[in-house]
């Protein structure tokens, strides 16, 4: 029976589509002149792919062209491919190893689970699979608790918050004041925390190897989630086609328990997230003012020289 429905999953995706090929095409196209547009993303997702892959300039404008259509394709899913069924996730079976045993050791452990994800695939298929991977197999009924700074707009904020909910999510709002002391509460009723840490941090941040060149990343969350001994997983999810997924992911089970456990947990994430962006470099954010800060100067003890 499940055979079934997988084969009925695949063959509604794939009629899906076809028969969306020509938007696909017209969408590619439109995508294609804003990339070399100076409107602000393609400016910055431009400028970032020169500098941090060494791209030619069509290269660049190939891959902006790429990263725009990837937005479009994560729309379309959402609004097409998941109310027809047909969104599908392809089981990473190493992957799904790994997040069930420290789901497992974080609930007979009576610990919280952080979940380290990043703006790459898409969100919402993401938080399937943590599903997928941690909370059904630890037992788990509860929803994933996701952070999330509000839009300027309070229709786009509450319209957000509202998708996100039907697709499995508890959204607390970065601009609640006490949003520390709800996250600590998930940690402490042993649920998943999702931090999507790969932003530019508003102020100070933590700075880190990315990509070859050093940039700040946001601790605030890995702090507490250190604090409230939560276990810590990386995992997004990555397209294979449109409207059909597997994830990446591991379990920072070592990196926990190390001296300096936020700078380690940190520097082990970007580098798996450079892996991930390896594989699937168009479903990252480019248009990021990744990279905008410059670390400032470690002064020396006075008398060194």
């Amino acid at each position: 029976m499940r055979s079934v429905r997988s084969h009925l999953k695949l063959t509604v995706n794939l009629i899906l589509n076809l028969a969306l090929t020509p938007i696909y095409l017209f969408v590619f196209t439109v995508t294609t002149i804003l990339a070399v547009s100076h409107a602000f993303p393609a400016r910055v997702s431009r400028a970032n792919l020169r500098n941090q892959k060494n791209a030619g300039a069509v290269s660049a404008v190939f891959g902006t062209s790429a990263v725009l259509f990837h937005y479009f394709l994560i729309l379309i899913e959402d609004v097409v491919f998941w109310p027809l069924g047909a969104l599908i996730i392809k089981h990473n079976d190493t992957v799904k190893n790994d997040i069930t045993n420290a789901s497992n050791f974080a609930a007979d452990s009576h610990r919280g689970l952080a979940v380290l994800s990043a703006h790459f695939g898409n969100i919402e298929v993401t938080a399937d699979c943590v599903f997928l991977t941690a909370l059904r197999h630890a037992h788990r009924d509860s929803r994933v608790i996701a952070l999330a700074k509000p839009s300027k707009s309070r229709l786009a904020t509450n319209f957000l918050a509202w998708y996100r909910r039907i697709r499995g999510l508890d959204i607390i709002q970065t601009n609640r004041k006490d949003f520390v002391r709800a996250m600590m509460q998930g940690f402490k009723q042993r649920r998943a925390v999702a931090l999507l840490i790969d932003q530019k941090p508003a102020r100070a941040g933590l700075f880190v190897n990315f990509l070859g060149t050093p940039a700040a990343f946001p601790e605030g969350g890995i702090e507490i989630a250190v604090r409230s001994q939560a276990e810590f997983v990386c995992i997004t999810s990555r397209r294979i086609f449109p409207g059909i997924y597997t994830y990446e992911g591991r379990w920072l089970k070592d990196e926990i328990r190390s001296n300096q456990p936020v700078k380690t947990i940190m520097e082990s994430y970007a580098a798996w997230l450079e892996n991930v962006i390896h594989k699937s470099p168009w479903q990252w954010c480019w248009d990021y003012k990744k990279w905008s800060r410059v670390q400032a100067p470690t002064l020396k003890p006075a008398g060194n020289n």
